[in-house]
Order: structure tokens, then C-alpha cells, then sequence
């Protein structure tokens, strides 16, 4: 312990280390049993997770004295603070407090706590997401002040806390609810999952299926992001997980720093929308549409599919264009060795998703029975060397507790924004701004709202990003009669493409890092390969057949448009698919791919036949150009 130090560090780590793993298993408890209330529920999940982020993040200045002891008093003040809110969340008290209103002591702590949750919040996911909160907070006191539709009555510091801290508008709303059940069970799911090893061969299976192909370095990029988004559900996760594998294999075969960086930031978004297990905001979708949450993971399954597939045709065009070939057979994996060797990870995945979807167990229960096959397969039916153990599963457990911090932050301060918006009806507010500067017209609207969620989303988790633009911009797309499925999907998509979006892309950077690439130039090269995907939530939102709502006919119908839409769409705009595009082919590409998204017979008619036609001219000077080649390699000869 360095001189002048109150904290000894080792003992601080292990008294850490056993509070996360009381939290996980606590985490597990509540979501077999459901013993406690949902307010106490939320602040005993709070406590935890401020009193872990004290923890596991402290003030980084220079050891001291001065430090150590504002640490361990931020500490004893997170529990303490956390202690006092799960005590008001008792039903007696409930009733006392409807009653009579906050006490002055509510007021204190109140206010210590959303000081301390921005504190906490900067410490987990920046500064960008506490600063728009407190700017929130100041529209919420100040905004009495201000004109035209922004403007709403004066309302007192006492009546703002009530409604932020104490209620189920505010902090123990929807997203902390959800951070504290499903979010919670689905993090430690993949902690076990991946404490068997199973992220690793996700990469190697992927590497195995796919390096052959002329884009195989970045193919097996796109195919392990998908299958880890099946673990994390986070992209800037993925990024770090299947990049440190990825990134140095593209680069080594010929892919730029930048386009490395950019095909792995761009894949790896994708995981986010990936059922079974997709992104926290996911359940918190459910939870505001009113579903369960295996009816969004198969509403979900057609829009990631082609997510992908929209990723893999621009990546294999872009190859083509660079003139990359595939690896030689003696540096690939072989399929049937590596599929041998891990295929029992396939079967918590199977289970879950038979849980959820066969037998509609929730999201809860589903978890908790394919946490438990994990563990059987782990300590019973792995090889020597890859089982688990004790100390394995004790670090699994600090793992997850570890991964909660951030989605539980991040969740508590949306909870902090939408008591505001609820407070001040600026979420309505918005609504008829966006539905007035549109003109009330669909597509306009749609295309504001992206912006706007885009715009938000910039340097922001996911989840928090979702909470804040579905809360703002949903309602004016249900207005206009898209479903709620498709408006929430619709800004949910868009807040994990903001990950990918500059002037700040989380996920981009992320990849830059790894890459040894700029920053600025990985964000616009990865926004550039995930064109075609910004397209998809406008397919389903003209056919919520996407979805899954609808006709069998019509499901298959719109899942074979899209698919003939988005590769127009990703030739278009890479500028090659056999061969290299004019601008002409090009546009016309582009214009069939657009014709495919209103979902209507005659414009996806319309659509296939003239952008067929380009494949068709393509195709034909693709088999004329080989045939030039082998007459001149023939004369070499």
C-alpha cells in the first residue's frame, strides 16, 4: 500500500470482488423466484450497481489520502443512499408516502442520488449521457422561461425529485425494472456461456465456414459477429471480442487499417439485433409495447438476417473490387474438427430459444434454463483442460456483475429523463414538432426520425439511446399508422446504427483502436459499408410482414424482396458486384432497390426487372472479360 494511503487495494478488490458475486447470484435468486416487489426489486439492483461502480471504478487521480477517503466515502454513501431507497419502497411506507407526499429526508437523498447516478453514469459510459440528463433536469426547473411549445409551468425542486426518484415514471420505471430482470439474467447467461470458451468458437467456426471466400478475412468478421451477439448483445462488446481475432487476420490479407476497423465496427453493431439474446433495449422494447419478449426476438429474426446479409454483400463486393482471393486450404480451419469440438455450445442457445419461443417460458426462466444446461455441459461434458470449475463460475458471476454496471447505469438515468419528459410533457411536445416540421406526411417523418435518433444516439449506449428516441420520436410514426412493433423497432435499429455514425461512433472507434486506424476515417468508412442496413427499418415499416406480422405468403413474399432489394442496393452503392458499375448501372441499382421497399406488387415488380436487367448486363461482360483473359493467358502461353 503505497505511503499516505488509507486502502489496502488487495482487500478492497476481494471485498469487491464477493459484493458483485453476492449481486449476480442475488440477480438469479430474483429471477427464479420473483420474491420481491418491483421498486424494491430496482433499488436493491441500484445499490449494487453504484456501490460496484465506487468500486471498480475510483477517481483516478494520484493515490492519496485526499482520494482514498473521498472514495471510501463515495462507497459508504452509495449504500447507505441505497439502503434508504430500498427501505421507502416497503408497502406501508408506499401508502404513507401517496399520502403525505415526500418528506424533507426523501428530498435530501433524492437529490444526493441523481447526483450520484450522473457521477456513476459518467464513470461507465462518459460524459455524454449525464450531461444530456442534467440538461434535462435544468429544462425541468428552468423551462417555465422559455417560449412557444417548450415551455410548460413552474414546477419546485421538491415536486421534480418525487417524480424522477420515487415513482414508476421516473427512476423505477421500465428501463430500470427491466436493466434489474431480464437484462440482469440474460448478462449472466452469457457470462457462463462464454466462461466455457464458446466466444472462441464462434470465431473459429465462422473462420472455418467462410475463409475460402474471396472476403473471407472480413466474412468471418460478419458471421462471428452474428453468432456473438448471441452472447453479448453489445456492440462495442463484439468489437473488442471477435475484433482482437479479426481485425489482424483482414489486415494480413491485404485489408487497409480503416476497412479492417470498419468491416469488424459494422458487423459487430449487428449483434446488438441479434436474437435470441439482442441488445438490453430490446426487453425494454417489449416492456413499452406490452409483449413478451420472445415476440420481439422473432419479430427480430428476418430484419437481423438480412442485416447481415446486407453487411456480407457489401463486404464480398468491396473484396472484388480490391481484388482479394480467399485462403489457401492449408490456413483454414477444418469444418467437421472445429464443429466436433464445440458443438454442445449449440445447445444453451437451443434451449433458450425453446424456452422462449416453443414453450413461451419468459425471458426470466429461459435464461435460467440455459444457465443451467451451461453449467451441466460445463462441468460434466467438456474436455480436460476446458471445464468448469469453481473459481471459473466465482469469476463468471464477478463477470456479469461487472457487465451490468454500465446497462444499469445507463438505464437509471434514462429513468431520470423520461420522469422529466413525463413531468413537463415534452415528449408529446416533440411528437407534434416532428409531425408539423414533416407535414404529417410518412416518409418525411421517418427520415426526420432517423436523423433524430442518430442525432441522439451519438455517444451514447444503446440502451440509452433507444429509451430516449423511442420515448421521443415512436409516437409520431404510430400516428401515422406504422405499428408499434415497427416504430419502436424503427428508432430501436437506428440507435444501434448511431454506434456506427460519426462525429461519435462508439463502435467504430472501438475497432479504430484495435486497427491502428484514425478514428474519423473508420466511422465514415464503416457508415458507408452499413448503407444498405440503413434501409431495412423503412422495409418494415412499409411491410410489417418484416415483422413477422402477417400472412405466411406475404412473410415469404417480403422476405425474398427484401433480400433482392438490399443486394441491389449494397452493388449500388459499392459500385461493383461481377464486375465494376458505371454510374448509370449504379443509379438504376439504387432506384430498383428503393422501388422494393414500399412492399407494393407493381413497383417490386418494377424493382426486380430493372434491376435484374443490370445483373444480366453484368453477368454477360463478366463471361466476355473471361474469356479475353484466357485467350491472352493462352497467347502467353
Amino acid at each position: 500500500m503505497p505511503s499516505g494511503c488509507i486502502i489496502d487495494s488487495a482487500a478492497y478488490k476481494r471485498i469487491a470482488t464477493i459484493i458483485a458475486i453476492i449481486m449476480a447470484v442475488f440477480q438469479i435468486i430474483v429471477a427464479g423466484y420473483g420474491f420481491i416487489v418491483t421498486n424494491m426489486r430496482c433499488a436493491i439492483h441500484l445499490t449494487f450497481a453504484i456501490t460496484l461502480v465506487g468500486m471498480y471504478k475510483p477517481v483516478r487521480f494520484k493515490r492519496n489520502i485526499l482520494t482514498d477517503t473521498y472514495n471510501i466515502a463515495f462507497t459508504l454513501l452509495s449504500i447507505v443512499c441505497g439502503i434508504f431507497l430500498t427501505y421507502e419502497t416497503r408497502a406501508d411506507y408506499a401508502l404513507t408516502y401517496t399520502l403525505n407526499g415526500p418528506s424533507q429526508m426523501d428530498v435530501i437523498v433524492g437529490t444526493i442520488l441523481i447526483v450520484m447516478i450522473l457521477l456513476c453514469a459518467r464513470r461507465t459510459t462518459g460524459n455524454a449521457l449525464p450531461i444530456i440528463c442534467a440538461i434535462f433536469i435544468l429544462y425541468a426547473i428552468f423551462g417555465h422561461h422559455l417560449p412557444g411549445l417548450l415551455t410548460h409551468k413552474e414546477y419546485t425542486w421538491r415536486s421534480i425529485v418525487d417524480v424522477v426518484i420515487f415513482t414508476s415514471e421516473g427512476l423505477f420505471g421500465q428501463p430500470l425494472s427491466t436493466s434489474s430482470s431480464y437484462v440482469a439474467s440474460f448478462v449472466i447467461f452469457g457470462a457462463f456461456l462464454s466462461a466455457t470458451g464458446a466466444g472462441q468458437w464462434f470465431i473459429d467456426m465462422a473462420y472455418s465456414l467462410t475463409g475460402k471466400f474471396r472476403s473471407g478475412p472480413a466474412m468471418t468478421a460478419v458471421v462471428s459477429s452474428a453468432a456473438m451477439g448471441t452472447i453479448s448483445g453489445t456492440g462495442v462488446a463484439n468489437v473488442v471480442t471477435t475484433g482482437a481475432f479479426t481485425i489482424p487476420l483482414m489486415k494480413s490479407c491485404g485489408y487497409s487499417s480503416k476497412l479492417a476497423g470498419a468491416v469488424e465496427a459494422t458487423a459487430s453493431t449487428g449483434g446488438q439485433i441479434m436474437p435470441p439474446v439482442m441488445g438490453a433495449g430490446a426487453f425494454i422494447l417489449a416492456e413499452m409495447i406490452g409483449i413478451s419478449y420472445a415476440e420481439v426476438s422473432v419479430a427480430a429474426i428476418m430484419p437481423a438476417l438480412i442485416y447481415f446479409l446486407a453487411v456480407a454483400f457489401q463486404v464480398d463486393f468491396e473484396a472484388g473490387k480490391l481484388g482479394m482471393k480467399g485462403l489457401p486450404e492449408d490456413k483454414l480451419l477444418p469444418r467437421m474438427k472445429t464443429l466436433k469440438e464445440g458443438w454442445l455450445f449449440l445447445i444453451p442457445i437451443a434451449v433458450l430459444i425453446w424456452a422462449l419461443c416453443i414453450m413461451g417460458y419468459s425471458a426470466n426462466y429461459s435464461s435460467l434454463y440455459a444457465i443451467a444446461v451451461i453449467l451441466l455441459i460445463g462441468f460434466l461434458f467438456l474436455p480436460k483442460g476446458k471445464k468448469l470449475n469453481v473459481q471459473k463460475v466465482f469469476e463468471a458471476l464477478e463477470g456479469s456483475a461487472k457487465d451490468m454496471l454500465s446497462v444499469a447505469m445507463a438505464c437509471s438515468v434514462a429513468g431520470l429523463m423520461i420522469g422529466v419528459l413525463t413531468k413537463t410533457g415534452l415528449g408529446l411536445k416533440f411528437t407534434s414538432i416532428l409531425l408539423s416540421v414533416s407535414g404529417g406526411a410518412k416518409l418525411p417523418t421517418m427520415i426526420l426520425t432517423m436523423v433524430c435518433c442518430i442525432i441522439l444516439g451519438m455517444g451514447l449506449p444503446t440502451t440509452a439511446a433507444f429509451i430516449i428516441t423511442s420515448t421521443l420520436c415512436a409516437p409520431a410514426l404510430i400516428q401515422l399508422g406504422i405499428t408499434p412493433m415497427g416504430a419502436y423497432m424503427f428508432a430501436f435499429y437506428f440507435a444501434c446504427l448511431s454506434a456506427i455514425t460519426p462525429p461519435v461512433a462508439l463502435a467504430a472507434f472501438a475497432a479504430a483502436g484495435l486497427s491502428g486506424a484514425k478514428p474519423m476515417e473508420t466511422g465514415f468508412c464503416a457508415t458507408r459499408l452499413g448503407l444498405a442496413g440503413f434501409l431495412i427499418p423503412y422495409f418494415f415499416c412499409f411491410t410489417p410482414a418484416m415483422l413477422m406480422q402477417g400472412s405466411p405468403f406475404e412473410i415469404i413474399r417480403v422476405c425474398v424482396t427484401s433480400v433482392i432489394g438490399i443486394y441491389f442496393l449494397s452493388g449500388g452503392l459499392e459500385g461493383f458486384m461481377y464486375r465494376n458499375l458505371n454510374v448509370i448501372e449504379r443509379i438504376i441499382l439504387i432506384v430498383a432497390a428503393l422501388l422494393l421497399v414500399e412492399g407494393g406488387g407493381l413497383t417490386d415488380l418494377i424493382g426486380i426487372i430493372i434491376g435484374g436487367f443490370i445483373v444480366f448486363i453484368q453477368l454477360r461482360y463478366m463471361k466476355k472479360d473471361d474469356k479475353e483473359q484466357a485467350k491472352t493467358e493462352a497467347k502467353n502461353l
